[in-house]
């Protein structure tokens, strides 16, 4: 079985698009990631939900979750 899944980068955020595969055939979905005015949080919704898509699900009772931070400095430019 072949995951796929498509992003395209909006105005407002990302669009995912997949199949969803049922007993009676599959299902193309068109999923919405908006930002909010906030590229940064909507980055982190998408990263979280492909984690998600592709089966990296959280485990509360697990010691390496998915942790997605912006806090690293950044390197000045020489």
């Amino acid at each position: 079985m072949i995951w796929e899944i498509l992003i395209s980068k909006a105005e407002n955020g990302f669009i995912l698009n997949y199949s969803e595969e049922h007993e009676d055939g599959s299902t193309q979905v068109h999923e919405v990631i908006e930002d909010n005015d906030n590229e940064k949080e909507a980055m982190e919704k998408l990263l979280y939900r492909l984690a998600d898509y592709f089966g990296m699900h959280n485990d509360r009772y697990a010691k390496d979750n998915l942790n997605i931070t912006w806090d690293k400095k950044g390197d000045k430019a020489e």
